[in-house]
């Protein structure tokens, strides 16, 4: 599954004549047709405009072409196996960098059936690295389903999650990419808080989280230092943490109140 939408499909030996194969969402029903090449080893097909969901690629026979050996004889239609996992990380990354509002990921199901998944998706900020650490939390990371924002300014923007003023950061963009800090001590100076985090470009309004990696469920399984700080008097652990929708935030509360 390339960045360019186009699902590609090869096989060491060639399909036998009157095999054909088509692309059917396993929701509705609807079928695609994706026409294999002359050499009969290989196919080519455009899947950037499917339907939301989840998409079998079938290989269709006929009573005619299955023959003995080769199948049921029925006419049916079966699954595609695979032995590639569908997963690279560069690949996902090269993927997101284009503009986009829907995603095609190829995967592999748990008995090796090849499997399309269609989703919508918006803009947001993939992060790649979190370090809290000298009174500050720096976030690296690259914004997802935008293209490069030459020329944009961009910033860090911690929303309250009960309301309240936002604390903001400096962020600086290379491309997609971004690398962004946020003060201890300005996030320890309001009242405790959890924050949600977002990076605001031009007129994206972009979610920090991670999604595009194969480790979901972040929450409970990766946890980062708390960095305590004391603005006003009070002592305050700041922490950043990831939400059971692998969000990124940050925990503000008072010393001794923090779960430490």
């Amino acid at each position: 599954m390339g960045s360019d939408d186009r699902l590609r499909i090869r096989w060491h030996d060639p399909l036998p004549e009157g095999w054909r194969v088509v692309l059917r969402h396993r929701a509705s029903g609807e079928t695609r047709p994706a026409p294999v090449a002359a050499d009969r080893r290989s196919l080519e097909v455009h899947v950037g405009d499917l339907a939301t969901g989840t998409w079998e690629p079938l290989i269709e026979t006929d009573a005619a072409a299955d023959g003995p050996g080769r199948g049921t004889g029925d006419g049916s239609a079966r699954p595609i196996l695979t032995d590639d996992p569908g997963f690279s990380l560069d690949g996902l990354r090269a993927y997101a960098d284009r503009p986009r509002d829907r995603a095609v990921r190829a995967v592999r199901t748990r008995n090796g059936h090849a499997r399309l998944r269609v989703r919508t998706v918006s803009p947001h900020a993939e992060v790649a690295a979190v370090h809290p650490r000298d009174g500050e939390i720096r976030i690296d990371g690259w914004l997802a389903y935008t293209g490069p924002r030459t020329g944009e300014t961009a910033r860090l923007v911690a929303a309250p999650r009960d309301g309240g003023a936002a604390v903001t950061g400096e962020a600086a963009l290379d491309g997609t990419g971004f690398r962004g800090r946020l003060a201890v001590d300005a996030l320890a100076a309001a009242e405790p808080a959890l924050w949600d985090l977002w990076l605001d470009v031009g007129d994206v309004h972009a979610r920090l989280g991670t999604w595009l990696d194969d480790a979901p469920g972040k929450r409970g399984k990766l946890s980062y230092p708390r960095q305590v700080a004391a603005p006003g008097g009070r002592e305050m652990a700041v922490r950043p943490y990831y939400t059971e929708r692998d969000q990124l935030a940050v925990s503000c509360r008072p010393v001794g109140d923090d779960g430490a």
